[in-house]
């Protein structure tokens, strides 16, 4: 039994050895192999990393902010959060009214000094306010307010009730990137006393004991459970959706990860599969005479799966020097050296399975190969099911090209599915890129249709009586208004929106504020398309006070109900001469955004019976202004418009250059990312290419020998594996243009459905024609090389080797 053991061991121990003598010698086939493991781990790598990241600095942003806003409690409701168990901290703020001064949003607030373990603005010069006449801001405020960014200095604010106060600033306040509305940090004894806080209900914001472990279900419930409790309105309990989201890792996130990585696997398997199985073959007599000196069957397939375990892990610890730092730099704050080791050793044993799976049938050829067989073996004759029907063939080069790939048919299939898959992912990815700019994505809402936006004021309409309706009495966006804008030379098209104030009853919401908006008989169709419940015609919407609800599902989230087909909503809403009263039929429901439902609050109505609710009322509220030319807008067109936007104070402008600045740091994150994997794309699929081309060579070459022995000269044999490679690459080009096309369609397509309207598919024909290019460079440059590198060796010593 001893004796048997140590016969067992010493052959374990020669398979080991044997497995790296091949690994060493072999150097060129496994390069190849090891670039493709480290470049599929590497990939992986960085997509799965980077989604852990995002949800890893997620978690450690929301674990500095709030669960859940309480707003607008009273005395006896913050008492009863008070003595809530379930809550393990809460402080309280509040949020004055906001108001326009040279032409930035400022918003009086008040937060307690010391909110830890919820992360506020802090101050990083100076003092929190204690005082009444004690103010915090930033920096950047005093240069709009137009005084030195001293501590200590003086100034004076008008509000938007038209008061004039003036403070002392006692400390500035970090800065943020972007900054849209600028606070004032307010003392305690201000929020309770000065005239600008004193009426304004305060906010609880809370933390939930145990709220990380639950489900978001669960945290929704429990929230709104001790809301209730409390008497709280549901429309007044709002949950911190990072923080709930955060609960449940993005289901679209997973999908494309678990997507793209099957791909990249599945192209590791092909290539994989290739390189061992043209090295099998090309090691069968090596294999025989192993089977002549004992081994068995099991032991060459240990042998070859030593192998490729080996290549595996060697592969695999490159792959992930080049991923972690990679993923670290896209996501510094995402990092987490726990979540890296597991997803790593996720994404090993991924690998290590493709590699298996990869050398499983070339080790099962390599096993049944007896002593025999090896010695009369041709990888021709086992690859040939027939002889070819023709008796004359074209011996020029190309011909023998073709005659090359359609002998080795299922080589040459497989390699070109191999090379397809990478090129489909790559022209996906670049879809993707393609089809979105940073004008793109800047242009969501009103920019979808024009790079100015018009409207009213912000001080204007929050202190007008009757608030909009009151300024559309003598509305400043009138048709002459309107035709002054399209007078100026540039201006391709002026959009309006129109829209009217009201407050509505239903079930337990009174009074509340909202809107009506308009659709035409001209929008019938395309309200239809976007239709989730109900029905409706357009007339009898006109005789019947009927009207439709938009974004229901949002009541739904915010108020715990729908407004159901067939209930009454009640309106109440000044006409331009008195308050008036009127009751509306619920007749259909709206979920889905649309060019006219875009401008809509609640409520969708047709335009004939706007104007009769409003009778001689310009419901006008807002213009999208469309140029010839936005490149040139900016230096022509725009002062133009600015000019007569300045004459009215009741009006103000946004721009999409404006947007587009602000959103410059999200879309260049995006871009990096997607930019960032097609490179490693395209480094994979030149890869792939590169290796089957080198490994067929290689393989190849006492069939080059021979052929050049009965004439053929060093210019035709290169012009041979050129036509061979172009034939792949053209196979290639064919996978890679026909569902790498249907797929980024298909990709935009579903992307534009789950509501990302900035994409709009175009085919990325510089990608693609680069793509095209190189990979018809690529057997060019590599046939070349090759031909020249054995060719170094004379003819009869390759003729030689043969034998």
């Amino acid at each position: 039994m001893k004796t048997a053991k140590k016969i067992r061991n010493n052959n374990q121990a020669i398979i080991r050895h044997l497995a790296l003598r091949s690994i060493k010698t072999s150097k060129t086939r496994n390069l190849f192999i090891l670039i493709t493991i480290a470049l599929s781990v590497s990939l992986l790598g960085v997509m799965a990393l980077f989604t852990s990241a995002q949800g890893v600095e997620q978690k450690r942003q929301v674990a500095l902010m709030q669960h859940v806003t309480y707003m607008n409690v009273n005395a006896a409701q913050i008492a009863a959060l008070e003595s809530e168990e379930q809550i393990e901290f809460m402080t309280l703020d509040k949020l004055g009214q906001g108001f326009e001064l040279n032409g930035e949003m400022i918003r009086p607030v008040y937060y307690e000094e010391i909110t830890a373990p919820i992360k506020t603005t802090a101050v990083i010069e100076g003092s929190y306010p204690h005082q009444f006449n004690e103010i915090a801001v930033n920096q950047s405020l005093m240069k709009v307010l137009g005084v030195p960014a001293t501590i200590g200095e003086t100034v004076s604010l008008t509000f938007l009730d038209g008061e004039t106060e003036t403070f002392i600033v006692s400390g500035f306040l970090e800065e943020a990137e972007v900054t849209k509305v600028y606070p004032l940090i307010f003392s305690r004894e201000y929020a309770e006393n000065g005239p600008q806080l004193k009426d304004v209900a305060y906010h609880a914001l809370c933390r939930i004991q145990g709220a990380e472990e639950m489900s978001e279900q669960a945290f929704l419930d429990t929230i709104r459970s001790i809301g209730a409790e409390a008497g709280i309105e549901r429309k007044n309990i709002n949950e911190n959706n990072n923080f709930s989201s955060s609960l449940t890792m993005s289901a679209m996130n997973i999908g494309v990860v678990v997507g793209v990585g099957i791909g990249i696997l599945l192209v590791s398997v092909l290539v994989i599969y290739s390189v061992f199985y043209l090295s099998v073959v090309g090691r069968i007599r090596q294999f025989g005479q192993l089977r002549t000196l004992g081994a068995t069957k099991k032991q060459i397939k240990s042998l070859i799966t030593r192998e490729g375990i080996l290549l595996c892990l060697i592969g695999s610890m490159a792959g992930f020097l080049i991923a972690w730092p990679i993923a670290y730099s896209i996501k510094p704050g995402g990092w987490d050296w726990e979540r890296t080791l597991i997803v790593s050793l996720i994404i090993l044993l991924a690998d290590l399975i493709t590699v298996l799976i990869s050398i499983r049938k070339p080790a099962k050829l390599a096993a049944s190969v007896t002593s025999i067989e090896a010695s009369l073996f041709s990888q021709y004759r086992q690859s040939r099911k027939k002889e070819s029907k023709s008796i004359k063939r074209k011996m020029t080069p190309l011909h023998l090209a073709m005659m090359s790939a359609q002998r080795n048919r299922k080589k040459t299939l497989l390699t070109m599915i191999s090379l397809g898959v990478g090129g489909v992912i790559f022209l996906t990815g670049a879809t993707f890129i393609g089809s979105m700019t940073a004008e793109d994505y800047s242009r969501q809402g009103f920019y979808q249709w024009g790079e100015y936006i018009i409207a009213y004021d912000y001080n204007a309409s929050q202190t007008m009586e009757n608030g909009n309706v009151g300024i559309q009495l003598n509305n400043p966006l009138s048709p002459e208004f309107i035709e002054s804008i399209k007078k100026i030379d540039g201006v391709k098209a002026v959009q309006s929106y129109h829209k009217a104030q009201v407050n509505y009853d239903y079930r337990d919401q009174t009074n509340n504020q909202d809107s009506l908006a308009p659709f035409t008989r001209e929008d019938q169709e395309n309200v239809r398309n976007v239709l989730e419940e109900g029905a409706f015609d357009y007339d009898e919407m006109i005789a019947n006070d009927e009207l439709l609800i938009v974004n229901n599902s949002v009541a739904k989230e915010i108020f715990g109900w729908k407004f159901e087909m067939g209930d009454t909503v009640t309106l109440h809403y000044f006409n331009g001469t008195e308050e008036v009263e009127k009751d509306f039929t619920v007749v259909g429901a709206v979920d889905t955004y649309s060019e006219v439902t875009y401008n809509a609050g609640w409520f969708l109505l047709p335009r004939e019976k706007l104007d009769l609710l409003f009778p001689g009322v310009d419901t006008t509220e807002t213009l999208v202004v469309s140029v010839d030319d936005f490149e040139l807008s900016g230096a022509e067109i725009e002062p133009q418009i600015q000019n007569l936007v300045n004459a009215n104070p009741l009006l103000a402008m946004d721009t999409l250059r404006e947007e587009l600045i602000a959103d410059k740091i999200s879309f260049t994150l995006i871009n990096r990312v997607i930019l960032g994997l097609s490179i490693f794309i395209i480094a994979f699929s030149l890869i792939n290419l590169i290796n089957t081309l080198m490994t067929n060579i290689i393989s190849r070459r006492q069939e080059f020998s021979m052929l050049q022995s009965i004439g053929m000269t060093s210019g035709q044999l290169m012009k041979m594996i050129q036509g061979e490679g172009l034939i792949l690459a053209l196979g290639n080009m064919v996978i890679t243009l026909t569902l790498g096309t249907g797929l980024g369609y298909l990709l935009v397509h579903l992307m534009r459905e789950l509501g990302v309207t900035y994409m709009h598919y175009r085919f990325p024909i510089w990608y693609f024609l680069a793509y095209l290019l190189v990979t018809l460079l690529v057997p060019v440059l590599v046939s070349g090389v090759s031909v020249r590198s054995f060719q170094n060796n004379s003819l009869v010593e390759r003729l030689r080797a043969m034998e």
